[in-house]
């Protein structure tokens, strides 16, 4: 049975250069959930990177999940391909590499209690493992999402693009940081200094 929530996918022009490339994301459930990218040029396939998604989509909340998927993805990508061109890697890898390993690298600093991703309108991207005890904690943090992302300046061209820069929300406990494209809600440990996880944000931001 084909189900009634299909997200909408993502389609662009990319340039770099001369050449030019079309981009395409979309979701597919068969024969598993994933999110693909697939980068073409003159009608051929160049690249495809796809990312695994847990379960096929059952509810119009799951749907918009995966919407907000599928813009970080093709952002990133778009990013990536007018910066470096085509990845070298073969054409087909599992996990959207670009999107796991500036958030793991986040993730695993010890500064760092909890990171979230956030999509270009300011919405917890995969919140499903976020407690309602801690929604409620931080209610004021995420009512104020999409208005606190402006604190980067847009940027010509792509839609969502932004300044790159790291903002303090709360000193010494919440930083909301900008490579571009994507957003991250950071949450300090407690007791941690501000200043020092500031530089390894900043490596990680200049990678």
């Amino acid at each position: 049975m084909v189900s009634q929530f299909i997200p909408a996918g993502r389609t662009s022009i990319v340039r770099k250069g001369k050449t030019e490339f079309q981009l395409q994301t979309e979701y597919a459930a068969i024969p598993q959930p994933r999110v693909t990218s697939t980068i073409f040029s003159q009608g051929q396939v160049l690249h495809k990177i796809e990312k695994s998604i847990d379960s096929p989509i059952d509810s119009i909340e799951e749907m918009h999940r995966i919407e907000d998927i599928i813009k970080f993805q093709h952002s990133e990508i778009s990013k990536t391909l007018r910066e470096r061109g085509v990845p070298t890697a073969p054409s087909s890898i599992t996990g959207a590499e670009s999107e796991l390993s500036r958030l793991e690298r986040i993730r695993r600093l010890e500064e760092v209690e909890r990171v979230f991703l956030v999509s270009s309108e300011g919405k917890i991207v995969d919140d499903r493992h976020i407690t309602k005890d801690f929604k409620k904690l931080f209610k004021h943090i995420f009512k104020e999402l999409p208005q606190l992302i402006t604190v980067f300046a847009s940027l010509p061209g792509d839609e969502g693009a932004r300044e790159e820069g790291i903002f303090e929300i709360e000193p010494g406990r919440i930083i909301l940081i900008s490579t571009g494209v994507e957003f991250y809600l950071i949450l300090v440990r407690p007791g941690e200094q501000s200043a020092g996880i500031k530089d390894n944000l900043r490596k990680i931001l200049a990678a």
